[in-house]
């Protein structure tokens, strides 16, 4: 009686078994709790040193237990270049860009590289008032991501995020601390959902040896 009953428990520990092996030989790798890949447990992050951005990223990344690599430069000044298209976005519609670039030395890394590639907020009108001033505007806060593994192609993301805000034109100083309160949770979103996207690239399974070792060992196992 106890053979049988721990028979079907036994088969299923099997199956299992067999399932894991299989999809391990495949390329594929089991994910965390927090759904990001093992292969991205260490990390280089390119982005803005000083900003507000990078500073939530790194700290989302800790959190969810990722190890800041510090990235193999000669010179920490030559690691990005950074533009901003600098903008008050507080007022009527306006852009503000800010652009990261990739440090030709970061090119060939063996570790993986997420580069923050650009940061922009936009404030447009979307409605008017009766004297036609704006009476409603649009926050949007857009980042653009890339996330470089060795041996495989860059993979892009875009996070895009949007807030609505009434304009009251008597209290314009008001307003603009809304407006930079709405930003400032943007951002606080925007570096979470950087972390989750993280869970959504694409691992490619490593291949051993060229294509002419592997066509001599299908050659051979054919003849077997």
């Amino acid at each position: 009686m106890i053979a049988s009953a721990l028979r079907p428990r036994f088969i299923r520990l099997t199956c299992i078994f067999l399932v894991t092996a299989v999809l391990g030989g495949c390329g594929f790798h089991l994910k965390n709790g927090s759904g990001i890949p093992n292969e991205l447990r260490n990390l280089t992050l390119v982005s803005s040193k000083y900003s507000d951005l990078t500073r939530l990223i790194k700290q989302e990344l800790r959190y969810n237990q990722i190890n800041l690599v510090e990235p193999e430069v000669t010179s920490m000044a030559s690691l990005t270049t950074e533009t901003d298209d600098a903008a008050d976005v507080m007022g009527e519609d306006s852009t503000q860009t800010r652009t990261t670039a990739m440090d030709p030395a970061l090119l060939n890394s063996q570790t993986p590289i997420l580069r923050i590639m650009s940061e922009s907020t936009e404030s447009r009108t979307v409605s008017l008032y009766s004297d036609a001033t704006a009476a409603e505007y649009e926050l949007s806060y857009v980042i653009k991501i890339e996330v470089r593994l060795p041996e495989q192609e860059p993979q892009y993301f875009t996070i895009a995020l949007q807030r609505d805000q009434l304009n009251n034109s008597q209290e314009a100083l008001a307003r603009s601390r809304e407006s930079e309160l709405l930003i400032r949770e943007l951002r606080e979103a925007a570096a979470q959902q950087v972390v989750r996207t993280l869970s959504q690239v694409i691992i490619e399974p490593k291949t051993i040896g060229n294509s002419d070792n592997k066509i001599e060992l299908n050659t051979e196992f054919e003849a077997n």
